[in-house]
């Protein structure tokens, strides 16, 4: 395997079992990852997902198994239920994640938050500036100590506006917070790639259009559901084409070397893979080429993808001959 591989696909895939297609219950989700965890392929393997709701549940399967060793969890928090609740809902969330680390006494670490962004507040500079601060205080008042909030942009808002949005609100609190004893997380965005069914993955205009928007304000990006495959294809359940992880991923780094417009857009609709090449100087997909010095830069905006299964990229990466 190359170096650069290894790179571009270190911790890039956080493990979803709980969420469709998968849709597992919480014992035998935590087995799979705790397999996926002692296999050669665990380099790849990122965090484990779970509902803030259910932090519970999973604090008696992790008791009854007797799992020991520490392992890294993102916590889906906020709500789609409206503005108003998707504030509300942050303190009794937070009360759930100090519960669950006490709970399991410093081998639980909770790096990461994940919260829907409603699309009422979106429209909007003004209106999603205000809510993004009064989302990061209720954040830090909840006590959640994590490295990183993803926001999920949702499907119809302009991604310009919303990167510019979360960048600035970052910034002010930041600012704002240099006489108090606040660590906020670190801001960064997140879009959805599929589901279960046709109308939820988007176009590759879209991708490129948010990738395009992250690039341009420096701002991180995540990924949920749909990611399951190395390159763009025309799945059977739903029938729809998938999006490639290779061809995501590598559009989203390209985009920060300057890919922009109709390539951006083509290399996240390419659908040939032998058009993407890991070599030992890097990455490329056709002409466009980055170093394995680049990508290892790149990396730190472009963090990884949720998926409801890790035997798929591990399956796929190896059948193209690159694990």
């Amino acid at each position: 395997m190359k170096q650069t591989v290894r790179t571009f696909m270190a911790s890039l895939v956080d493990y979803a079992g709980l969420f469709p297609p998968a849709g597992l219950d919480m014992a035998p989700a935590v087995k799979e990852y705790g397999r996926w965890l002692a296999d050669p392929a665990a380099w790849m393997l990122g965090r484990f997902i779970v509902p803030a709701g259910r932090l519970p549940e999973l604090d008696g399967v992790l008791a009854e198994t007797g799992i020991t060793g520490t392992r890294l969890y993102s916590v889906l928090a906020g709500s789609r239920d409206g503005v108003d609740e998707s504030l509300a809902v942050l303190k009794k969330q937070g009360e759930l994640v100090r519960d669950f680390e006490a709970r399991q006494a410093g081998s639980a670490g909770i790096e990461t938050l994940e919260l829907p962004l409603p699309a009422q507040v979106c429209a909007e500079t003004p209106a999603l500036q205000a809510y993004l601060a009064e989302m990061l205080a209720k954040v830090v008042a909840a006590g959640f100590d994590v490295q990183t909030a993803y926001l999920e942009i949702p499907p119809a808002a302009d991604p310009d506006l919303v990167a510019a949005a979360i960048v600035r609100a970052a910034a002010d609190y930041r600012g704002a917070s240099e006489d108090r004893a606040e660590n906020p997380p670190r801001l960064a965005a997140k879009l959805r790639t599929g589901g279960v069914t046709p109308e939820i993955f988007p176009e590759a205009e879209r991708v490129a259009e948010v990738l395009a928007a992250c690039a341009r304000h420096g701002l991180a990006l995540k990924f949920t559901a749909g990611l399951h495959h190395p390159v763009r294809h025309r799945a059977e359940a739903p029938p729809v084409m998938m999006h490639g992880f290779l061809n995501v991923f590598g559009a989203g780094m390209l985009a920060h070397d300057g890919l922009m417009g109709a390539d951006l857009v083509a290399c996240v609709a390419e659908t040939d893979p032998e058009a993407f090449e890991f070599s030992s100087r890097g990455f490329a997909w056709r002409n466009h080429e980055l170093s394995g010095d680049r990508i290892a830069e790149l990396r730190r905006y472009l963090h990884g993808f949720g998926s409801c299964s890790f035997a798929e990229p591990v399956a796929d990466l190896q059948d193209l001959g690159l694990i």
